[in-house]
């Protein structure tokens, strides 16, 4: 077997040569006309439509989510030597995420990753969403642990607690001015039917002061 001896069997076209003579056809300009933006180089035209909105800037945007929405938040070994040192937890505590959340001032629905520092002094069993492999080691070696959380994000149920607060509040004020609103429609009839009697009492008792004409028997 020889290397001029190989066969392929599918055809590969050849790249057409410019600017190779005008006897090539394709000669002198190369193909790209006289002149113009389109004969030089370094042009991106194509997708170019006067100046309007391009179709495929147009076209709708869909398939992404960006993981910079998540908030971060990176601790290490050193916090937790800082806690023991400052007697804020004991040997052999357990950490939960609201707490590490609070210890570390960082904001609520964050997601926490521990990572290696300094050495730990005591053992410490801790909740997190991500660990290193090292500082996960680190923990094993004291004789401590770390459970892993599955972080899910809590903005669209506060959101529909926010709404259904707001819905009961509109449905509490509303039932409040219709409570005020007939309360104020009794004491109006109450007045009105206060009126109607004392206007019947003045009636009768001008009626009865009234003198009765006496006549004469001649």
């Amino acid at each position: 077997m020889k290397l001029n001896e190989i066969k392929v069997e599918t055809k590969f076209k050849k790249k057409k040569r410019v600017g190779r003579g005008i006897g090539s056809g394709k000669g002198k300009t190369a193909g790209r006309g006289m002149k113009g933006q389109k004969s030089r180089t370094g042009v991106s035209i194509n997708g170019f439509e006067g100046g309007q909105m391009p179709l495929h800037m147009r076209m709708p945007k869909h398939g992404f989510k960006s993981r910079k929405r998540i908030n971060k938040v990176v601790l290490k070994t050193d916090l937790i030597n800082t806690l023991i040192d400052k007697k804020i937890i004991k040997e052999n505590a357990k950490l939960t995420i609201d707490e590490l959340i609070n210890y570390s001032s960082s904001k609520k629905n964050v997601y926490i990753k521990f990572l290696l520092g300094n050495k730990l002094s005591k053992s410490v069993n801790i909740e997190s969403h991500a660990v290193s492999e090292s500082a996960k080691k680190e923990f094993e070696r004291v004789g401590g642990a770390v459970d892993l959380i599955k972080f899910v994000k809590k903005k669209k149920q506060n959101a529909k607690k926010e709404i259904n607060k707001s819905n009961d509040k509109n449905i509490k004020n509303d039932s409040d001015k219709s409570s005020k609103s007939e309360q104020v429609k009794q004491k109006l009839d109450l007045k009105k039917t206060k009126k109607k009697a004392d206007s019947k009492n003045i009636k009768k008792k001008s009626s009865a002061k009234k003198p009765t004409s006496k006549v004469k028997d001649k």
